[in-house]
């Protein structure tokens, strides 16, 4: 089980990952956001930033994977959920926090090799977890892979333009072509759209 302070740095790393990136972010700021003492920082993370940022990533994936895996058979609820968590979340903050995964893949993926294998897991899961609701509705396992690829890459490419252009206009747009792309996809197999 883990401990109530461990969450906290893992929840704490999260935002802080988010919003500065890998390299952005440093162990008295996220004592700081976690509310914890410094050495305690340690206590729970002995590889220290790495570990941590390791961690947050990791559990972002986790959780997110989590909640695409209990949505119900709606694929497209599931789609405007994801792409409306993100306006929600960056309006909320001033334009400032993108996502846990993307920010550090974009910050720390290409010259720290453990962020770059976590990050990689975290896209990785969380387009199995989205493939997995396109081949409930019937989708061959090869297309829904695709599609969710497609979704993922989408989804995190209109979380940068949105935070650049301080807009929710990029995710709004991009969500109701994914939708539209996802309809097509079933349409052309022969499934139903609905």
């Amino acid at each position: 089980m883990v401990s109530e302070s461990r969450r906290r740095i893992e929840v704490a790393a999260a935002g802080l990952l988010a919003r500065h990136g890998y390299h952005g972010f440093g162990l008295k700021k996220l004592s700081a956001a976690a509310g914890l003492p410094y050495g305690s920082i340690y206590h729970h993370f002995p590889g220290g930033k790495e570990e941590i940022a390791v961690a947050a990533i990791t559990g972002t994936a986790v959780l997110s994977s989590r909640i695409m895996a209990q949505a119900p058979g709606d694929v497209f609820a599931t789609t405007e959920t994801m792409f409306g968590f993100m306006v929600t979340k960056l309006a909320g903050s001033d334009w400032t926090d993108g996502c846990s995964v993307g920010t550090p893949a974009l910050d720390g993926g290409s010259d720290v090799a453990a962020i770059r294998v976590a990050c990689g897991a975290a896209f990785e899961m969380m387009e199995r977890a989205f493939a997995g609701l396109l081949t409930e509705v019937g989708l061959p396992a090869e297309e829904a892979r695709e599609l969710a690829t497609t979704v993922v890459a989408a989804y995190e490419g209109a979380t940068i333009l949105a935070r650049v252009r301080r807009s929710d206009a990029p995710l709004r747009t991009v969500a109701a072509g994914m939708e539209r792309l996802i309809r097509a996809t079933l349409a052309d197999a022969g499934l139903p759209a609905a």
